[in-house]
């Protein structure tokens, strides 16, 4: 005969409590997230034009018309070429810090502190130092490549293509690589060390053991750093806008939705494309939770 343990009732206080606890999140979140998100997806289905009379319902000749703007298209690839670069190299560069600060037995904490300085930098401030140093009269990058001998003359950085989407991808990747790292030192930190001694009994090397070891027992939280890279690099805009303003060769998605509603004053195309910005890094990242589930869900 199998017996039930009761359920325990719960007193008027602490529902009263959880009730106080919940209701101003889910006030604030409705107020500031999923009611303007509930809007903006209604309105993208409208023409909302101030140099035009009336608000018609369009259905979905918004979106049909960003996807034959020749800028949006300009923008998306860039955008993607933004994503595809940041999240590769501040994988890369993220995973070598929490490597080696791992490794660090006296002043971890020090060591800590300067890593993630450059991600306490507002974007703004971030990207016009660098800016500074870009810069082809005076910036040190020059100065720099001149005194080694590697260029011969100033170089304008930002008059080729494909190094202005690098450099700017770089910039972003110096402020957004320590949130990775330390996601990264995190997941390490949580590995027994018996584990790597038993790897290295059964004569496992350093790269051996990092891929049998160390990646298996940090999926999840790598898997947290590939879906903030990825959702941060979809949305960049200051880096790109500081460095090269509204230049078509590195504007970036954000960019355009910014121009196409507060400069054009096409709202309503604003809004069409801030959603599908949404939903593009929305289902990149989707990737990565589901990822993160099929590793720590338990049969």
């Amino acid at each position: 005969m199998s017996t039930s343990s009761p359920r325990r009732s719960r007193k008027p206080g602490e529902l009263a409590l959880a009730a106080a606890l919940v209701v101003p999140i889910v006030v604030v979140m409705g107020g500031l997230v999923f009611w303007p998100l509930a809007t903006s997806v209604l309105d993208s289905f409208y023409r909302i034009d101030p140099m035009r009379p009336g608000t018609p319902f369009v259905g979905l000749a918004n979106y049909g018309s960003l996807l034959a703007d020749a800028n949006t298209r300009a923008a998306w690839l860039n955008t993607f070429a933004y994503v595809a670069m940041a999240v590769v190299l501040e994988t890369i560069g993220g995973m070598g810090a929490a490597l080696l600060l791992n490794r660090v037995k006296h002043g971890r904490q020090w060591l800590l502190a300067i890593t993630v300085l450059p991600w306490c930098l507002p974007p703004v401030v971030n990207a016009i130092v660098w800016m500074w140093i870009f810069n082809p009269s005076y910036g040190l990058l020059n100065h720099a490549l001149l005194w080694l001998g590697v260029i011969d003359a100033r170089k304008v950085w930002f008059n080729d293509q494909a190094t202005a989407l690098f450099l700017v991808s770089l910039v972003h990747v110096w402020r957004m690589m320590p949130l990775t790292a330390v996601i990264l030192l995190a997941a390490l930190q949580s590995i027994p060390r018996d584990l790597y001694e038993a790897a290295r009994l059964d004569g496992a090397g350093p790269i051996k053991s990092f891929r049998l070891v160390t990646l298996p027992l940090i999926s999840s939280g790598l898997a947290i750093a590939l879906s903030q890279s990825t959702v941060f690099a979809f949305n960049l805009f200051d880096e790109a806008w500081i460095l090269s303003g509204s230049s078509l060769d590195t504007r970036s998605v954000i960019i355009q939705v910014y121009l196409t509603a507060f400069q054009n004053l096409r709202f309503s195309s604003g809004m069409a494309l801030s959603i599908l910005a949404m939903l593009a890094s929305l289902m990149v990242s989707l990737i990565y939770v589901l990822r993160v589930y099929r590793e720590t869900r338990y049969d």
